[in-house]
């Protein structure tokens, strides 16, 4: 039986998903997950037996939540070719000026939303699987007024908790490296804002990679099965290893106050 929502509406009222997306969810946790993948493949609404992406978020966030890192992997990239796809509707090159890096940035938002929801954080895709084109439709209108088409995109990462997003021991032993070693510096509150206010200033790219980092991904890994940054990215190792390469430059010439 599906676990039940934990976000709430405006009125207390917890979320539910429609009765037709329950039923979804029942029948496919019936069969294997082979057979779910090949169903969650079908991309076309007009198609006998395509799944809503509603479903695809629940088995995704389920798939992350027992460790099926495979079957999470495969899920994550068929739900992405479909925010893809609609991106390419609803971001189109003929209205909208650099709507290929807009829509790479849309996705790539997204991307970080799924990685702090499996973070377990905070439950940011409940409402995805409630009205996935909804919520994706309000999320994509959010990124558009923040970045804007011409704007630099440098939105920071880290808007949830009072107490700031947790800084990874990646991130800490760089800062302390780009300090002359001293470690005990990361303890300092005030360097810590110094630090989160250095990464919000990277560009889009760089910002992305330390943000996944920040989230517990690795930059990559010899298990297949395993969801890298590459993979969230879609981007190859090297790419990743160049932008985080200079990323750490950035924040150490910002951090010795050389830029």
């Amino acid at each position: 039986m599906p676990e039940p929502l934990k976000s709430r509406d405006k009125h207390g009222t917890p979320f539910t998903r429609p009765p037709e997306i329950e039923a979804c969810l029942a029948r496919l946790e019936s069969i294997d997950a082979a057979a779910r993948l090949q169903a969650f493949a079908i991309r076309s609404r007009k198609s006998t037996g395509y799944v809503p992406s509603e479903t695809l978020t629940y088995f995704l966030r389920r798939a992350h939540a027992t460790g099926a890192k495979d079957e999470f992997k495969q899920i994550f990239g068929l739900l992405m070719k479909r925010v893809g796809q609609s991106l390419v509707a609803t971001v189109s090159d003929s209205r909208m000026t650099g709507a290929e890096d807009i829509r790479e940035e849309i996705m790539g938002r997204f991307a970080e939303r799924i990685a702090k929801d499996c973070n377990g954080r905070f439950a940011m895709l409940d409402f995805f699987e409630v009205r996935f084109d909804l919520a994706f439709a309000r999320f994509r209108k959010s990124v558009l007024r923040q970045i804007g088409p011409s704007s630099v995109l440098t939105e920071p990462l880290s808007t949830e908790s009072e107490e700031g997003q947790d800084i990874s021991r990646e991130i800490e032993e760089a800062a302390a490296d780009f300090l002359g070693g001293d470690p005990q510096k990361i303890d300092d509150p005030a360097f810590r804002l110094e630090l989160e206010a250095a990464i919000d200033a990277l560009p889009d790219d760089q910002r992305r990679v330390v943000g996944l980092l920040r989230q517990g991904f690795l930059t990559h890994s010899e298990d297949p099965k395993i969801m890298t940054i590459s993979n969230m990215l879609n981007c190859d190792q090297r790419t990743v290893r160049n932008r985080k390469a200079r990323a750490y430059k950035a924040l150490k010439a910002a951090l010795e106050g050389d830029v």
